[in-house]
Formats: structure tokens, C-alpha cells, sequence
């Protein structure tokens, strides 16, 4: 039976009538399941599988799908990697804005309803610092859980992020890579036919575009 990828119970079969979003057809149950993907640092952190301590969803990939918490830091550990890159070195910014090409490309590919997910018409591109040792890309809860540090939710926000869709991470010598946690609808770089895949770091590269969500596109620069 077709579901909702955003989890929403709808009553239509072709795009759920909550989000527009296009219905997909779940796994049988007698498909075996893929197997697990590597521990990305073993032995460092929560065992795998083990509950998030943040927010008690359980481990699927280096950082909770919910709250964004990270499995590989070290309890009272200080939290950057690369403490000298960030905020003394190069200065990086992520320009957020809405890309209409995107969003018609997601309509061209019957990815969403357009009856139901309507552009928006007053967005305001915004410029975000890049400092610390992460920015997490998501939608926060209005009930509980931290606010990532470029929030595409509340009013007007786009509809088709995850709570947690995507993380930047600082490296050495003033760059950043991407990781998506496993996202509900994906993540793409510059092309946007084919999702990165999920748990591995992608380096980015200054003017990098990042392409999320239904219409979100994202713009690393460097200095």
C-alpha cells in the first residue's frame, strides 16, 4: 500500500493530501533488508543501535535522525574537531534561498503535487555564518528538541525537510564536507538527479550548491 514519505496518514493514493508529496510503495516484508552500514568510528561513542541519549531514537548512522545528537563524541569531550579552523580561519557562509528551477524540476518528476505544495512567493534569501564544529540543516519540533543552526521550518518553511536532513561539518585547513543521516527525500550537490549517499562526507568546495527539500537551495562560500 502506498505511504507517505514524510510519514503522514493520507487518504489518497497518488500524493498525500497532507503534503503534497508523491506516494511510494513500501518493502514487502519477505524482502530481505540490506545489510547495516559500517560503524563510521567504531568503538567511539554509543554502541550501534543503542538509543539516542538525547532524544531515545534508536542509532541508525553517526548522527540521530531526530535530534542530530553525535554517536562519536566522547562524553565531556570538547566538541570540535579541528578547534584552530573554526572561528579563525577563512570565514565560510551559506546563502539559503528558494530556487524556483528546483522546485519546477521536483514538478517535472512528479515528485510533488503543485496543487498542494504551492512556491513561495515572499521568500527572503538569508546568508548563515559557518563556525563551530557543525550546522545542521533540518526542520525543528515545535514541542521539543534543539533548533538546527539553518532552520527551513515553521511558517512557509519547506515542507519536505527532515528533521535532521543534512549536516555540515568543519575539516582541517578552513573546509567543511556534507553528510546527509538519512534523510526522508535526500540530498544532492550542484546535479540535482542523484542523492548523495547517505552517512558518507562529501567535501564541498567553495560555490558548491546544495538542493534540499521541495525548493531549498543552499550556497557554501568561502571567504
Amino acid at each position: 500500500m502506498p505511504s507517505c514519505p514524510s510519514g503522514h496518514h493520507s487518504t489518497a493514493d497518488g500524493f498525500c493530501d497532507v503534503c503534497g508529496f508523491r506516494m511510494q510503495t513500501l518493502i514487502p516484508s519477505d524482502v530481505p533488508a540490506p545489510p547495516p552500514l559500517p560503524d563510521p568510528d567504531p568503538g567511539v561513542g554509543e554502541p550501534r543501535g543503542g538509543p539516542c541519549p538525547g532524544c531515545g531514537t534508536s542509532r541508525a548512522g553517526r548522527f540521530c535522525e531526530e535530534c542530530g545528537h553525535d554517536f562519536t563524541a566522547q562524553p565531556g569531550a570538547h566538541q570540535l574537531r579541528y578547534p584552530g579552523a573554526h572561528p579563525l580561519g577563512t570565514l565560510w557562509n551559506a546563502d539559503v534561498s528558494a530556487d524556483p528551477a528546483y522546485y519546477q524540476y521536483m514538478v517535472d518528476q512528479g515528485m510533488l503535487d503543485p496543487d498542494r505544495i504551492v512556491f513561495p512567493a515572499d521568500h527572503r534569501p538569508r546568508r548563515v555564518p559557518l563556525s563551530g564544529d557543525r550546522i545542521r540543516i533540518g526542520r525543528s519540533r515545535v514541542s521539543r528538541g534543539p533548533v538546527p543552526e539553518i532552520d527551513l521550518g515553521g511558517p512557509g518553511g519547506d515542507p519536505a525537510i527532515s528533521h535532521v536532513h543534512a549536516v555540515l561539518l568543519a575539516g582541517e585547513a578552513d573546509t567543511w564536507t556534507l553528510m546527509d543521516p538519512g534523510s526522508t527525500n535526500g540530498t544532492t550537490v550542484n546535479g540535482i538527479a542523484n542523492p548523495i549517499t547517505p552517512h558518507v562526507e562529501v567535501p564541498l568546495n567553495d560555490n558548491d550548491r546544495i538542493y534540499v527539500g521541495a525548493w531549498t537551495v543552499i550556497v557554501v562560500r568561502r571567504g
